[in-house]
C-alpha cells in the first residue's frame, strides 16, 4: 500500500477542531434506488466540531475531474451549541447528523431544501462519553460519563435507559454488527455487555492497569443497499489510473473483529469480548486514535512518538511528530505515515469508500491518500514530481507529453472544496470571480468601534470548516456619510505570508481585532511612517495610474470645503469624497496600507459609488442606488451597478469598464443602461 499527505496548503479553522465524520453524498434524484458506492462514494460531506461551538458541513470529492458540478453552497457553519462540540455523528441511512457538546447538550439535525435545521434536542445536564448510530440507522445509542446509557429511535423515541453503577467512568460504547447487543468500555479496562433491550449480560475485564479508549469493529458503519450494477456502468467512470483514487477491493468472508484501544498504546484485536487470546499490536504511540477503513482490511492508527524512540540532538531534544501507522487483520504492520505535524491528532475518519484519511490535529485538517494497492511506479513518481513542484501552475512548465501532465495535475486537485484561500494570492481571490457556479457565503463582523483612529472597523469571514477565514477588512471613515475603505485583513504588509502556525494565528488575531492593519486617520497619519514602512517605500514601484474623473462644480466647492476637515491633512483631498479616484489618493500609502477600495456616498446615503484604489482594479468597481417612497407606499429598490472584473495587464487598465455618471448627487433618475436590478 501507500499513503501520502494531500499536496496544497494546509487546510485550518480558526479554532481546534475536535472531530471529525464523513459520509457519502447521493443525488436527490436516485435517493429511492439502490446505492452504487464506486459512483456516489467520489463526492460527500465532512462534518467537523470546534471549540467555538461550531459545526462545519463542507463539500468534499475524491473525482479528478475540475469541470464535475458542484452544490451551489458547499459549505454550511451550523450554530447552536453553547460549549465546544466534542462528538460529530452522521446517519447515512436516513441522512441526519447527531453533534454533541461539552456540557451535554444533543442536536440531530436535518437538511431540507438546502437548510439545516435542528430536528431533536437532548440535554440531560451530564457529559457524553460516546454517540453512536446502529447499523441500520434505526437506533441510537448514548453513553454518559457518570454511567448512564440510553437507546432511543432515530425518530427521538426512547427505548429504553439504565443507571450503571461503577466507580470509574464510561468512555465508549457501540454496537455489535447485528445490533442485538451493546458494548460500553470503561476507564479501569473493564468492558460491560448488555443486550437490546437492556438486560445486563456480561462484565469482563480486559485490562487491570490501562484503561479503554474506545472499541470498534472492522465492519461497515451503515449497511446500506449496495446495486450489482458495475463500475463501469457509471457515465463518470474512467480508468482507475490516478493512483490513490483507486477503489479498494472489499474484504468478503471475514469474521469481525472488535478493536479494544487502551491508553498504554496498545491495541487488542478480538473474535469477540470474551476472546481469551487476542491479538495485541504494540503501536509506539501516546494519544491514540485507531479506525478500521470502510471495507475492513486496513487499521490507521495515528498517535505522537515516544520519548524513548527520540533521540538528542547537539542542542537539544528532538520534536516530537505525529505519525499514522497502517496494520491489516492479522495485525501485522505494512505501512507508516511520517508526517510533520507537532501536535497531537484529535481525530481521524476515512472517507470516499476508503482512499481518503481525513486527520485533525489543532485547528489544522490534513487529508491523506491511501493506495491500497500495491503502489505503481507511475504513481510514486507522481508524489515525487509534485512534491518538488509545490504548485499545480508548475506542471506547465515541464516537458511531458499532455496525458502525463493531466495526471501530474490530479496531485493537486483538493479534496476539500473550496480550499481556504492562499494568503500570498489572497488580493486575486477577493478581486476576481472563481471559475466554479458554487456560492462562497461569508460573515461580517464589527470588531473595533475607536472614533479616535476613524470610525467602526469590520471584518468579513469566509465561512470554512466550522471556522471564519478572514479575506476583506473595513473602516468606517466618515462620521457623516456611511463611507468606508476597504483593505486586506492581513497583520502586516508581508505578501510571502506562509501556511502554518503563522497563518493559524493571523486568523484568531483577526477576529480578536489584533490586526495592525487598521487606517490611523489622525492629521500626520501618512506623515509617520515606521521604520519597516519606510524600507518598504523604497522599493520600486508600479508606474502611476492617471486616470481623469468626472467633476461637477458642486462636487469640486464640496472637496475644498472637507478639504478643511481637521481630520485630514490640507493639501490632500478629503477621503470621504465621492469623487475620489486614485490620482488623487497617493499610491505609496494605497501599497503601504494594503487599499483595495473605497465606498463613498451622498449625505443622504441612498447613492453609493465603489472606487478601485489598487493599481490592479478598475477605477468605477460599481455602484448602489437606493430608490424609497415618501409615505412607503410602495416597496423599496435597490439598482446594482456591477462591471465584470476581469484579470487583464497593466497595458489595459487605463480602459473605461462602464459609465461612471452612474453615481451623481444631481441626478434623480436612472440611467438605462443598468446592469443589475433587483
Amino acid at each position: 500500500m501507500y499513503a501520502a499527505v494531500e499536496h496544497g496548503p494546509v487546510l485550518c479553522s480558526d479554532s481546534n477542531i475536535l472531530c471529525l465524520s464523513w459520509k457519502g453524498r447521493v443525488p436527490k434524484s436516485e435517493k429511492e434506488k439502490p446505492v452504487c458506492r464506486r459512483r456516489y462514494y467520489e463526492e460527500g460531506w465532512l462534518a467537523t466540531g470546534n471549540g467555538r461551538g461550531v459545526v462545519g458541513v463542507t463539500f468534499t470529492s475524491s473525482h479528478c475531474r475540475r469541470d464535475r458540478n458542484t452544490p451551489q453552497r458547499i459549505n454550511f457553519n451550523l450554530r447552536g451549541h453553547n460549549s465546544e462540540v466534542v462528538l460529530v455523528r452522521w446517519n447515512e441511512p436516513y441522512q441526519k447528523l447527531a453533534t454533541c457538546d461539552a456540557d451535554g447538550g444533543i442536536f440531530v439535525w436535518i437538511q431540507y431544501e438546502g437548510r439545516w435545521s435542528v430536528e431533536l434536542v437532548n440535554d440531560r445536564g451530564a457529559q457524553v462519553s460516546d454517540f453512536t448510530w446502529s447499523h441500520d440507522g434505526t437506533q441510537a445509542l448514548i453513553s454518559y460519563r457518570d454511567g448512564f446509557v440510553l437507546v432511543g429511535s432515530v425518530s427521538g423515541q426512547r427505548h429504553w435507559s439504565s443507571e450503571i453503577n461503577l466507580e470509574s467512568q464510561i468512555t465508549c460504547g457501540i454496537w455489535t454488527p447485528d445490533d442485538q447487543q451493546v458494548l460500553f468500555g470503561t476507564a479501569d479496562g473493564q468492558v460491560i455487555v448488555m443486550d437490546c433491550h437492556g438486560r445486563m449480560l456480561a462484565h469482563v475485564l480486559l485490562h487491570e492497569s490501562d484503561g479503554i479508549l474506545s472499541m470498534s469493529w472492522n465492519y461497515p458503519a451503515f449497511l446500506v443497499e449496495d446495486s450489482s450494477e458495475s463500475d463501469t456502468d457509471s457515465d463518470d467512470y474512467s480508468p482507475p489510473q490516478d493512483g490513490p483514487a483507486a477503489y479498494p477491493i472489499p474484504v468478503q468472508n471475514v469474521k469481525p473483529l472488535l478493536t479494544v484501544s487502551f491508553t498504554s498504546g496498545d491495541i487488542s484485536l478480538m473474535n469477540n469480548y470474551d476472546d481469551l487470546s487476542p491479538t495485541v499490536i504494540q503501536s509506539g504511540l501516546k494519544e491514540v486514535v485507531a479506525q478500521w477503513c470502510t471495507q475492513g482490511d486496513l487499521l490507521a492508527v495515528a498517535g505522537m512518538e515516544r520519548p524513548t524512540q527520540l533521540g538528542d540532538l547537539p542542542n537539544g531534544p528532538l520534536l516530537k511528530s505525529a505519525m499514522v501507522k497502517f496494520y491489516n487483520v492479522r495485525g501485522e504492520h505494512i505501512f507508516t505515515l511520517d508526517t510533520l505535524v507537532q501536535r497531537p491528532i484529535i481525530s481521524i475518519c476515512w472517507g470516499h469508500r476508503d482512499s481518503r484519511l481525513l486527520m485533525a490535529s489543532g485547528p489544522a485538517l490534513y487529508v491523506v491518500r491511501v493506495e491500497h494497492r500495491v503502489s505503481s511506479l507511475q504513481l510514486l513518481c507522481q508524489q515525487a514530481i509534485a512534491s518538488a513542484l509545490r504548485e499545480d501552475k508548475d506542471v506547465s512548465k515541464l516537458t511531458l507529453p499532455p496525458r502525463l501532465c493531466s495526471y501530474l495535475s490530479t496531485a493537486f486537485i483538493p479534496t476539500i472544496k473550496p480550499p481556504i484561500p492562499d494568503p500570498s494570492n489572497m488580493r486575486d481571490f477577493v478581486s476576481y470571480p472563481s471559475t466554479g457556479s458554487e456560492r462562497l457565503h461569508c460573515t461580517m463582523k464589527r470588531t473595533e468601534d475607536d472614533p479616535e483612529v476613524g470610525g467602526p472597523c469590520y471584518t468579513l469571514y469566509l465561512e470554512h470548516l466550522g471556522g471564519l477565514v478572514p479575506i476583506l477588512k473595513g473602516r468606517r471613515i466618515s462620521k457623516l456619510r456611511p463611507e468606508f475603505v476597504i483593505m486586506d485583513p492581513r497583520t502586516d504588509g508581508r505578501s510571502d505570508e506562509i501556511y502554518g502556525n503563522s497563518l493559524i494565528s493571523t486568523m484568531i488575531d483577526s477576529c480578536n481585532c489584533s490586526d495592525s492593519s487598521d487606517i490611523e486617520l489622525s492629521d500626520d497619519w501618512a506623515a509617520k511612517k515606521s521604520p519597516k514602512i519606510s524600507r518598504a517605500s523604497k522599493s520600486p514601484k508600479l508606474p502611476r495610474i492617471n486616470i481623469e474623473a468626472r467633476k461637477s462644480p458642486k462636487l469640486s466647492r464640496a472637496a475644498q470645503e472637507i478639504s478643511r476637515s481637521p481630520r485630514l491633512p490640507m493639501r490632500k483631498p478629503s477621503i470621504g469624497s465621492p469623487s475620489l479616484t486614485r490620482r488623487e489618493f497617493p499610491f505609496e500609502d494605497i501599497t503601504q496600507h494594503n487599499y483595495l477600495a473605497q465606498v463613498t456616498s451622498n449625505i443622504w446615503g441612498t447613492k453609493f459609488k465603489i472606487v478601485g484604489l489598487a493599481a490592479f482594479l478598475p477605477t468605477n468597481l460599481g455602484a448602489v442606488i437606493y430608490k424609497t417612497s415618501l409615505l412607503h407606499l410602495q416597496p423599496r429598490q435597490m439598482t446594482i451597478y456591477l462591471p465584470e472584473v476581469r484579470k487583464i495587464s497593466m497595458d489595459f487598465v487605463n480602459l473605461p469598464v462602464f459609465n461612471p455618471n452612474v453615481f451623481s448627487e444631481d441626478e434623480d433618475d436612472l440611467p438605462g443602461d443598468a446592469v443589475w436590478k433587483d
